[in-house]
């Protein structure tokens, strides 16, 4: 069984959150779907900031799921950028 790679951009709904809460909340909902390897903030726009979570999963698992699972989590709204599979180590 492979694994992939699923990129996932984060936009907190409001832009005075705590960040550091936020991506918290953000690994520990997303580890129940795979293992959280990086997550980055990186600044927008005007204030705005967007949060990249690079997720590892089992390939069997696919992507339904987590997309499924993305309208349960209030503090920010969240998309998958990219999907690619892992190396083999």
């Amino acid at each position: 069984m492979g694994k992939v790679v699923i990129k996932i951009k984060a936009l907190p709904k409001d832009t005075s959150s705590d960040i550091d809460k936020v991506v918290g909340e953000l690994k520990s909902f997303l580890s129940k779907y795979g293992s959280v390897y990086k997550s980055e903030v990186q600044p927008l726009a005007f204030g705005l900031t967007v949060i990249m979570i690079t997720l590892v999963a089992d390939e069997d698992e696919g992507t339904s799921k987590i997309e499924e699972a993305f309208s349960s989590f209030k503090e920010a709204s969240l998309s998958i950028s990219e999907v690619s599979r892992a190396p083999d180590f």
